[in-house]
């Protein structure tokens, strides 16, 4: 089959001919259609994690899929040969990812999707859209309710955006030049630019009581412990980066979060399901053949994704 790999980190990858992967105890072998890239994968690609996981060479990228089962092993269960899936892979290794034609995955953090969503606007959707759905399930949203949504023009925050705003919520969206009226089309009420530094000043002038909530998508710990002081007592903070201040914002009353996503089943078909109404649409989103994978993988590594960048395969 054909695949994006590398032989060694820090390579820039190529596409090569590998063997075919065959599905273990409950996991299915997935044809895959198309698969999305996050900065977690850039970050495997460049060795930060090679004392944390196991990685297996040629190295396969990237976990997030949407394609057709291809066949079953044992004890697979819920799922058909011919049944049109998105997920994630769901391994303890790295390197058998889903750059690839084929591709294995488990039973439990995968779903079916209908033909009303694309091959690409599924693929987008498991790593990014399930972060997005722990952050405002975390966040405790009550309608009204003032939420910052920080990253607004990212994958994730593209999400969190529209989910926040579905549950009524009013919604700041903290993003980048250029992305405003973007931004305001996912559903937010206000939109601060980052880059004029003087997020906290607007925030404090136009909320003098304080926001209910952050849904911080990228910020380090500094950056996020300078933002939450225009949180209100009561309020949460969330990351996807470790950077909340547990015991600090403890000490303010607030509750702080730091999320690791887990994509199941039940997210993945809640998630599909509002796609599938008409009531969350995909993010901005770039697509590459799998020959320009490393192209994408280049602009991952800069910051300049805004949105998702989805292989074609």
């Amino acid at each position: 089959m054909r695949a994006f790999a590398l032989d060694a980190f820090g390579q820039p990858g190529s596409v090569h001919d590998l063997p075919e992967p065959e599905p273990a105890e409950g996991q299915v072998r997935v044809r895959v259609a198309a698969a999305s890239i996050n900065p977690f994968d850039n970050a495997v690609l460049q060795g930060f994690l090679k004392d944390r996981m196991e990685h297996r060479f040629p190295l396969i990228p990237a976990g997030d899929l949407a394609g057709t089962v291809d066949a079953l092993g044992p004890k697979a269960s819920g799922f058909s040969v011919g049944d049109r899936v998105f997920g994630v892979t769901s391994k303890m290794v790295l390197g058998e990812g889903t750059l690839a034609e084929l591709t294995t995955a488990s039973t439990g953090s995968i779903a079916k999707y209908p033909g009303s969503v694309s091959d690409v606007e599924a693929a987008a959707l498991p790593l990014a859209g399930v972060s997005a759905l722990m952050s405002v399930e975390a966040a405790a949203l009550n309608p009204n309710d003032v939420v910052v949504v920080v990253g607004a023009s990212g994958g994730i925050g593209g999400y969190a955006v529209q989910l926040a705003s579905a549950r009524g919520a009013h919604v700041i969206g903290v993003t980048s030049n250029g992305n405003t009226e973007y931004v305001k089309s996912l559903g937010a009420d206000e939109v601060i630019n980052r880059m004029s530094g003087e997020v906290l000043e607007a925030l404090k002038s136009k909320h003098s009581d304080g926001v209910a909530s952050i849904i911080d998508t990228g910020s380090d710990a500094p950056a996020l412990a300078l933002l939450s002081e225009a949180v209100r007592k009561g309020g949460t903070v969330t990351s996807m980066k470790g950077a909340a201040a547990i015991e600090e914002l403890a000490i303010r009353g607030i509750k702080g979060v730091n999320l690791r996503t887990q994509v199941t089943t039940e997210r993945l078909e809640h998630l599909v399901g509002l796609m599938a109404d008409g009531k969350l649409k995909a993010p901005r989103i770039r697509t590459f053949s799998l020959e320009q994978a490393g192209e994408a993988f280049k602009i991952i590594g800069e910051g300049g994704a805004h949105g998702k960048l989805v292989v074609k395969i």
